[in-house]
């Protein structure tokens, strides 16, 4: 018996300990999947230095909006902001009131956003197979993709927090069918994509979903399309007002950009073939295989086009940011939690379809345990290594020491570990360079006079040698000379997420006779 979601109903029989207990190895390995994310995640959280590259940037963000001052202004030596919505960190913003305005209160923000995560997965197969076996092997299988999506569940930007509101939007439209269940979900959507404005993507496809399903099926209140009008006019309805208020407040520099700044990025569609390989199929096949057979055998069709939607949109949601030049694997958080989703509805369908051929669970048992061995990962190559606290340390001091200003756009959080004034990090200024928007090259020109007029009583560029490009190929070189490297040893303070830059060399200015 279903309910008209297509999902389990209350009715249904619950998995009882006597059908359950092919499946206890395999929910040991959902617990020990959990407990290495916290293992790991709680030892970088309190690492003082950056464990992904960009965490300084969301940083400065976070101290912006303590401040009070815009996270939208014109582009400018002193700040251009990253091209995402802000809500992540007023989050923050939250949780710092706590534990202080540092990476931690980052870190803690996606930590949570993660268990999240694992607890609407969780309810999520539970709701739709009534088996908590099942439910709880899918959420730890969920952390068990720490590694293959880049060890970026627990670091401090936006993504896991984007996620978390994604996976609750759409399972509450699955498991709610009434007008307050699709409104609530609207609401989640809506601050999904205030977090990361790719959620549009993914919920797109949902809200024809709706649409369609109003259109066959006459909801509880005789108002045909009232679901529909819940969850798309709540959605679209709070983002134009938000987008209102805050280009608005921003001089209407807000879609400027969430828009336009990464406009410029090329899409490397050769490698698409790769991605899907890579990302999809090798990291979780027993997903593949499992929906393979539940659409084969599915007679549910409401279901089948509402879970096509979550993929599609996901898929959508991934694919161009994954293809595209700068694009990282942060981007496979969201697509490997759908595929975790699929993969628990699918089986609790199957084992459904089959429950009077008992042996069919030792097997299913079996293939989640190879999942998990096929997901196996050291986890110490994620944590910090001691001798970057130190050599971080002795770095911050040696700022501290320095007399006037220091630019270092990749690391200007280390500045400001020192009492100096953090300036636009490399991330945003990368990412408007290749925009041509308005405002790109006077930027250009204020970091050409900086450098020109020596404002910086040193320079340290990243491992990436960015400067020496930017704003043109021979400001750096014309009036900085090279003192070496911050470390002799390589790979000293790089991060252990996501691009390995880290600080590279000092640069002094040229003594200039008159």
């Amino acid at each position: 018996m279903v309910s008209t979601n297509g999902g389990a109903s209350e009715s249904s029989r619950e998995a009882s300990p006597a059908r359950s207990w092919p499946m206890a190895p395999v929910v040991l390995f959902a617990l020990v999947a959990l407990s290495v994310f916290l293992w790991v995640a709680f030892q970088r959280a309190f690492h003082p230095f950056e464990i992904e590259w960009m965490e300084g940037g969301s940083l400065q963000h976070l101290h912006r909006v303590l401040s009070g001052a815009p996270l939208y202004p014109a582009p400018s030596l002193d700040f251009a902001p990253f091209p995402y919505p802000p809500l992540y960190y007023y989050v923050a913003a939250l949780v710092s009131k706590f534990v202080g305005a540092n990476l931690l209160a980052l870190r803690l923000v996606s930590i949570l956003a993660s268990m999240a995560c694992g607890l609407v997965i969780f309810y999520w197969i539970h709701h739709e197979s009534r088996r908590w076996d099942l439910g709880a092997v899918c959420a730890g299988l969920f952390f068990a993709t720490y590694r293959i999506s880049g060890a970026y569940m627990d670091v401090g930007r936006i993504d896991s927090l984007f996620v978390a509101l994604c996976l609750a939007a759409v399972c509450l439209l699955r498991s709610r069918d009434n007008a307050v269940g699709f409104a609530t979900a609207g609401v989640l959507a809506f601050l999904a994509t205030l977090t990361k404005q790719t959620g549009l993507a993914v919920f797109f496809p949902l809200m024809l979903w709706s649409l369609y399903r109003d259109s066959t099926t006459l909801a509880p209140t005789g108002f045909r399309f009232l679901r529909t009008l819940c969850f798309t006019g709540t959605t679209l309805g709070l983002l134009l007002c938000a987008t209102a208020v805050l280009s608005a407040g921003e001089n209407g520099h807000f879609l400027f950009y969430i828009l336009g700044a990464q406009s410029g990025h090329e899409i490397r569609w050769a490698l698409l073939p790769y991605f899907f390989w890579n990302d999809f199929i090798y990291a979780l096949p027993l997903a593949v295989v499992a929906v393979g057979l539940w659409v084969w055998r599915s007679k549910d069709r409401l279901s089948l086009l509402f879970y096509f939607a979550f993929f599609a949109g996901t898929v959508a949601m991934w694919v161009v940011p994954r293809a595209k030049v700068g694009g990282a694997m942060n981007n496979l958080i969201p697509l490997h939690a759908c595929l975790v989703v699929l993969l628990g509805v699918a089986l609790g369908r199957l084992l459904e379809w089959q429950r009077d051929r008992p042996q069919i669970l030792p097997v299913v048992a079996l293939a989640l345990g190879l999942q998990y061995f096929w997901l196996a990962f050291d986890p110490t190559v994620a944590l910090p290594r001691a001798s970057d606290s130190e050599a971080g340390a002795r770095l911050v001091a040696r700022l501290e020491s320095t007399e006037g200003e220091v630019l270092i756009p990749a690391h200007g959080y280390l500045a400001g570990m020192a009492g100096k004034q953090v300036f636009a990090h490399q991330m945003a200024l990368d990412d408007l360079s290749r925009s041509d928007l308005p405002g790109e090259r006077e930027l250009k020109r204020e970091f050409e006079e900086a450098i020109a007029a020596q404002r910086f009583s040193l320079i340290v560029d990243s491992t990436s040698r960015f400067l020496e490009g930017y704003p043109n190929d021979h400001a750096l070189k014309e009036n900085y000379q090279v003192m070496g490297p911050v470390f002799q040893a390589q790979g000293t303070l790089v991060p252990r997420s996501g691009w390995q830059v880290g600080p590279g060399r000092v640069w002094v200015p040229i003594l200039k006779l008159d």
